[in-house]
């Protein structure tokens, strides 16, 4: 029998060593599972003195490193498990809680790196624009913790720069598990975007998995852009803390990671608000993770970051990163959308309509006026939010009040028009309150009329 060449030996050695690292890190995860002190356990590079080397080891992550001679027996991590030499890393890994709410409305390209929170709750930063593989509509992609969250639910609204601005996007699904910390939202069509990194105009290429030293970049809400080398992967406990001041322990999987150089001046690599972002291969553009944490206790010379993988994220949730084909296509279907229909069977879809433009009362030529401007945006709307509309003629009178139900028609249509792109061009609309007064369509278009005189525009009835 002819020997096996060289090359295929030397491939299945390493395969076989990876397999056995990763049986002795379970090992390792099964027996201090239980520990409180217990942070994380990785496969990263051994550090003396505080300073990496490039020697791999297994790593145990600890609340707080002491000598070992003031540890009782019982609570001394192991020098070696199946061989494999261990290392233990001080370090606590949390959450990052931002409730910063800009004062300045701002209406930009939504990007990897732009900014996105709900009222009221966390603000982050938007790690990618993703397709839902079952849907095929565009979406953003953050963390749980910023998009969902104990306070939030499906459906909650989400908003870009600030909560002034109009919502961009509408949590659809979320998960918070050993897989990842991650939430996508389908946008409302209230913004553009570009499947590119923020700065750099990275276009974001593909999705792959993380690597022991590999460089990569995030553009973070608060940090901006940063550099941060791959540093371990495994297991680490995260602590999320709500708004009641409750305390919980996450154990996800991911990577962390380290500045890229530790002896040169840097930034910090994960502060409140960068939740969510893409740790993205600069040199491929490939998205590798989702920023869910940080801490760096151990590292007087600088922070640390963790990421959940990306790949695992996209398979869970059923997402592919969109492209710049996805981007051609919304660009078409709008071109088609914005040519006029002959009638009110519209088909789904429809979120790209022009007629609604209110002008100014200085602009004595122009009159918006609310039955036909705001009725066409309207229906548009509500048929790209409910396509069993579709094929129903609808009568401008009393269709939709006769859908939704007497006393929650107002609710209802509050909700749909906070999803349109036209409509709150200006931010005029009612509470939901003054809605709810309304059983019928016109009496709503009179209210969101008084709204828009009160701001100085020209509208007829």
């Amino acid at each position: 029998m002819a020997r096996p060449h060289s090359t295929v030996t030397q491939t299945l050695a390493q395969t076989a060593a990876i397999d056995a690292r990763q049986k002795a890190l379970a090992a390792l995860r099964d027996m201090y599972q239980e520990r409180a002190d217990v942070t994380g356990y990785d496969i990263g590079f051994k550090r003396v003195g505080g300073l990496a080397t490039n020697k791999v080891c297994l790593r145990v992550h600890v609340d707080a490193k002491l000598p070992e001679d003031e540890l009782a027996p019982s609570m001394r991590i192991v020098r070696r498990i199946n061989g494999f030499p261990v290392d233990v890393v001080a370090s606590i890994y949390k959450v990052h809680r931002d409730q910063g709410d800009s004062q300045n409305s701002y209406a930009g390209t939504l990007l990897s790196g732009s900014p996105c929170q709900r009222r009221g709750a966390n603000a982050g930063t938007i790690g990618a624009i993703a397709i839902d593989r079952t849907s095929g509509k565009p979406g953003i992609l953050s963390n749980w913790h910023v998009l969902s969250s104990p306070e939030g639910a499906d459906s909650n609204l989400v908003y870009g720069h600030s909560t002034a601005d109009l919502p961009i996007a509408r949590l659809n699904k979320s998960m918070l598990s050993r897989h990842g910390d991650a939430a996508f939202a389908t946008l409302t069509g209230t913004a553009s975007w570009h499947p590119t990194l923020k700065q750099l105009n990275l276009p974001m290429t593909g999705v792959a998995p993380a690597a022991l030293g590999r460089i990569l970049c995030k553009y973070g809400r608060t940090t901006g852009l940063t550099r941060a080398r791959v540093d371990g992967i495994g297991t680490y406990k995260v602590v999320h803390t709500n708004c009641d001041g409750r305390r919980k322990s996450v154990e996800v999987d991911g990577f962390r990671l380290v500045p890229q150089d530790a002896a040169a001046p840097h930034a910090a690599l994960s502060l409140p608000g960068d939740s969510g972002a893409c740790w993205t291969d600069p040199d491929t553009g490939d998205a590798v993770g989702l920023h869910m944490a940080g801490e760096g206790d151990d590292w007087p010379v600088g922070d640390c970051a963790l990421a959940c993988h990306m790949d695992r994220v996209m398979e869970r949730l059923d997402l592919r990163l969109a492209t710049l084909c996805d981007l051609n296509r919304q660009s078409e279907a709008a071109t088609q959308t914005a040519q006029p229909t002959g009638a009110l069977h519209l088909m789904p879809g429809l979120m790209h309509p022009t007629a609604f433009a209110p002008q100014t009362a200085g602009n004595s030529n122009r009159i918006f006026s609310v039955q036909g401007n705001i009725w066409s945006e309207f229906l548009n709307t509500m048929v790209a939010q409910h396509p069993e509309f579709s094929q129903i003629p609808f009568d401008i009178e009393d269709a939709v009040a006769d859908y939704f139900g007497y006393g929650t028609s107002g609710e209802a249509l509050h909700t749909i028009i906070l999803a349109s792109p036209e409509f709150l061009r200006d931010g005029a609309v009612p509470d939901t309150e003054v809605l709810t007064r309304e059983v019928t369509f016109r009496g709503v278009c009179f209210r969101i009329a008084e709204a828009y005189r009160a701001r100085g525009y020209c509208v007829t009835a």
